[in-house]
């Protein structure tokens, strides 16, 4: 019998504290809930969202609150997809303007197998058979160098560039009678994207500074790198990275748009069910 009192007390004294500890796990929850909507409605929503994953991480229990959380985690959404949209919006305005400046630097040049750009001062027609590098931006906006050795003999695979003590170097391209030809006589090499990505940025680092051109194959030559042709390059190497980074903006434009859609979704959603609940 003592015994049997002993279990009874010592059952009631838990479910008691149990309950204690019911309550002050849902007073903490409604807390952070309560600084979430805080942040929320004082446009804060980074903070919102943290503070509403460490609520459903945290008091996984409280189901009632979680529930609510939905719907508020769901604005938060929103609000910072906003925030990211005008963010999106003001850099893809500042890269328009930017680009639509440089157009009169740049000129298309019709061509049988693709139509490039150039810098608006080249010549392309009277380039090949000199000694030097071109710049050209496909339509798609790949940049691609052109190298052209007619001086000399030096089986040419590779260009490099130096400045102040740097350095930077295209890829090899072997001779293969197409990318890298000497059929009609000069020494032409087409370096594609990331094969002469390094070079063109140099050059265009370094405008207005004395650069040294270096062909390198069986034998090397180097030359100082003519002004006007480091000034187009430069031109059409910028030219290229605003192209880039429009591209890059227009896409993370629509990625926060489609954010933006999937978060008005889910508020319209909870907020529904919430009120639905309420009744």
């Amino acid at each position: 019998m003592f015994n049997a009192a002993t279990k009874t007390i010592a059952g009631a004294l838990l479910a008691v504290l149990v309950a204690c500890s019911g309550d002050s796990e849902k007073k903490l929850a409604q807390d952070l809930y309560d600084q979430a909507a805080e942040a929320v409605e004082t446009a804060r929503y980074s903070s919102a969202v943290m503070l509403l994953d460490s609520l459903k991480s945290t008091y996984p229990r409280q189901i009632e609150i979680r529930r609510r959380a939905l719907h508020l985690t769901a604005r938060a959404n929103e609000g910072l997809a906003l925030k990211h949209l005008e963010s999106a919006d003001s850099t893809l305005a500042v890269i328009s303007a930017e680009t639509e400046a440089m157009k009169d630097r740049i000129k298309m040049v019709e061509n049988p197998v693709e139509n490039y750009y150039v810098a608006a001062t080249s010549n392309p027609g009277n380039f090949i058979g000199t000694d030097g590098l071109q710049a050209r931006l496909s339509p798609d906006g790949q940049l691609y160098l052109i190298s052209s050795l007619g001086s000399r003999k030096v089986k040419s695979t590779s260009v490099a560039v130096e400045c102040a003590g740097e350095r930077a170097v295209t890829a090899t391209v072997a001779h293969d009678g197409e990318r890298n030809d000497r059929s009609m006589g000069p020494e032409v090499i087409t370096f594609m994207g990331v094969e002469c990505d390094s070079v063109a940025n140099f050059i265009a680092s370094h405008e207005g500074e004395p650069i040294t051109l270096t062909f390198i194959g069986d034998k090397s030559y180097s030359m100082k790198l003519p002004s006007g042709q480091a000034e187009e390059i430069a031109t059409v190497t910028r030219y290229a990275t605003l192209l880039r980074r429009g591209r890059a903006a227009v896409l993370e434009k629509e990625k926060q748009q489609r954010i933006l859609d999937t978060a008005r979704s889910q508020a319209a959603r909870t907020f529904t069910e919430e009120t639905t609940s309420e009744k």
